[in-house]
């Protein structure tokens, strides 16, 4: 599948440590406040949970402090983050990270296994979400919860400006050359896009959220009635 990295030209390092660098602002209070109150109490005290497309799987290791009893898998297409899952300290339950293309492989759980399965700014990049949705919904346990975090269009400039801004990349030129190559994946869809996909993949929106400008998180739940 294609990455961020084969996209905009960084290097599988480069990303890592951005993802490391900007996941507490990424996964800070008021995400784990809407985790609180929509996504919590779907779960059991020991929830089978997946993230798919973990990164360094540091959000793992935020969800095994909070669950110590969890069990926990992580999947990604990287290496290097998957390295870095690998030989995370953890305190609450560690993480089982491991290579995973869901764009060509089967999750490995059972029908029915998992009580929460985790996307954050991954979907977006995949040519043909809906087999994958598919995979998830297969291996979510009845009530169980599909947990959302991606990329919502914006305008160009606002893209361009917060690369530059937020982002702090490198020169002018660096950052136009990475912005024009990755905006028409960032902002390929818009928020009712991705109500409209998970419908047709047999799930319905329970709650939503955007915590910022050009993302939104979807809490999902398989619908019953499919």
């Amino acid at each position: 599948m294609p990455t961020h990295q084969s996209i905009g030209g960084a290097t599988d390092e480069q990303l890592l440590q951005r993802m490391v660098a900007t996941h507490a602002e990424r996964f800070g209070e008021e995400f784990w406040q809407f985790f609180t109150a929509s996504v919590a109490p779907h779960l059991p005290s020991s929830p089978t949970i997946v993230d798919l497309g973990c990164g360094p799987a540091l959000f793992l290791k935020d969800l095994g402090e909070r669950y110590p009893a969890a069990a926990l898998y992580g999947y990604d297409v990287t290496p290097a983050m998957v390295e870095h899952g690998r030989a995370l300290a953890c305190t609450g339950a560690k993480p089982v990270v491991a290579l995973l293309d869901a764009t060509m492989e089967p999750l490995p759980h059972a029908a029915g296994s998992a009580h929460l399965i985790g996307m954050s700014s991954v979907l977006h990049v995949i040519d043909e979400p809906l087999p994958v949705l598919a995979e998830i919904r297969r291996v979510l346990r009845p009530g169980g919860v599909f947990l959302l975090n991606d990329w919502i269009r914006q305008p160009l400039a606002d893209y361009l400006a917060w690369r530059r801004d937020v982002m702090g990349e490198e020169d002018e030129a660096e950052c136009l050359r990475r912005g024009f190559r990755l905006f028409p994946v960032h902002s390929k869809y818009t928020t009712e896009d991705w109500l409209w996909l998970l419908g047709q993949a047999g799930f319905a929106v329970r709650h939503r959220a955007r915590m910022r400008p050009a993302h939104e998180v979807f809490v999902a739940v398989p619908d019953g009635n499919r």
